[in-house]
């Protein structure tokens, strides 16, 4: 043990990015071997060596990484007993910790059993302390893996427990709801299946034709004349899902909400959608090409784009996406602002959804482009979300 700990301090001390590199490899070598012991004294070391030398620690970092890397993906109760002797990030309590926590979160539920993280993480295994709120996301990023939380008390007890101090994640329901049928995992899906989009798809095109516009479709929808009603709250509420894209990153948020004293039929909305003072489609330019849009796909699209990172900064990770995507669905149906999640999705499968495609000069067109619009139940009520970012 003396040993080991001698030698990590050696290579630690002044080491160049190459020597890093090699070490990163080391660190993976040994976790797979099963020495995850050894890469948890590493990573305590490495966050100890940090805050000594008070640098900005990108080698520290990215040994820290590696540490956490490679025993989140390791199986086994050893592994995430490890993990959690090891420091969420270089400078504990900051926004860095609260990015780790939810990345790691993220890992844990992806590369372990349900069975080993009830007992290490909500058992509490002697010697083994782990953060309320990493606990929290964790829960969820269960539920987004489609784990039955509701057959193991200890996750259901911490799920009461949310609810009770009423966490923001308590919200969220600990099972998968219909309207989420889009994030459950096929019979027969390869191994590396994932419910996310590929962020060049996320928005750019639906799985429905396009919707064409006839003469016939105008004349009906003539005497239709929405107006913009937008208001500040439901703006922020429909922008929840990419909200980072534009705080973190260097992206543009369209959010608009249209009322129209006549209904709108669903058959003739993309002759009204062509009409509407879009920010993100110009008058001047040619009108969005639209696609009608299932529910399920719909949800996936925000969802992807609360997880995933912007050009720049992080994602918000599985937890906490999964609340930012609801919150945007909320906005786009118009329910109330202390509406329970099945209340959002019961509206959710009442509205009519639609996608278009990021083909204006508003859109950055690089991979992080998104437009989504809701005709809510009934028909008088239109609601747009459009986003891009760039690098």
């Amino acid at each position: 043990m003396h040993s080991d700990k001698a030698r990590r301090l050696e290579r630690l001390n002044n080491v160049d990015f190459s020597a890093t590199s090699a070490l990163g490899q080391e660190i993976q070598d040994r976790v797979s071997s099963g020495d995850v012991e050894w890469a948890a004294l590493l990573g305590a070391e490495v966050v100890r060596q940090a805050a000594a030398e008070g640098e900005d620690g990108s080698a520290h970092a990215f040994l820290l990484d590696r540490v956490q890397t490679a025993l989140a993906a390791s199986p086994g109760r050893r592994s995430l007993c490890a993990l959690m002797s090891v420091p969420f990030s270089l400078w504990p309590g900051g926004s860095e910790q609260v990015t780790a926590e939810r990345r790691l979160a993220q890992m844990v539920a992806l590369g372990h059993r349900a069975e080993d993280i009830a007992a290490v993480m909500y058992g509490e295994e002697p010697g083994t302390a782990v953060p309320h709120e990493f606990k929290a996301c964790l829960l969820q990023e269960l539920v987004l893996k489609g784990v039955p939380v509701a057959e193991y008390p200890v996750l259901r007890s911490f799920g009461e427990t949310l609810v009770n101090e009423e966490h923001p994640l308590a919200v969220l329901p600990l099972h998968l709801l219909p309207t989420e049928r889009g994030l459950r995992r096929p019979p027969h899906a390869p191994r590396d299946w994932t419910w996310a989009l590929p962020p060049s798809t996320v928005a750019k095109h639906s799985d429905q034709p396009e919707l064409r516009v006839s003469p016939e479709m105008r004349r009906r929808s003539v005497e239709v004349d929405p107006v913009e009603i937008t208001v500040a709250e439901v703006a922020e509420a429909l922008g929840a899902a990419v909200r980072h894209w534009r705080e973190r990153s260097n992206g543009l948020v369209a959010a608009q909400e249209f009322w129209s004293p006549a209904p709108v039929s669903p058959d003739d909305f993309a002759a009204v959608f062509e009409r509407l003072p879009l920010t993100a489609w110009p008058k001047e330019e040619a009108p969005a090409r639209l696609h009608a849009a299932s529910s399920d796909r719909v949800l996936r699209v925000l969802l992807t784009a609360a997880v995933r990172s912007p050009a720049y900064g992080t994602g918000l990770y599985g937890a906490y996406g999964r609340l930012a995507a609801w919150r945007s669905l909320g906005g786009l149906v118009g329910a109330p602002a202390d509406a329970l999640i099945n209340q959002t999705a019961a509206l959710v499968e009442q509205t009519h959804w639609f996608i278009a495609d990021p083909s204006s000069d508003w859109f950055y067109q690089v991979a992080w482009d998104l437009a989504v619009a809701a005709l809510r139940p009934g028909g008088q009520a239109i609601a747009v979300l459009a986003a891009t970012d760039t690098d």
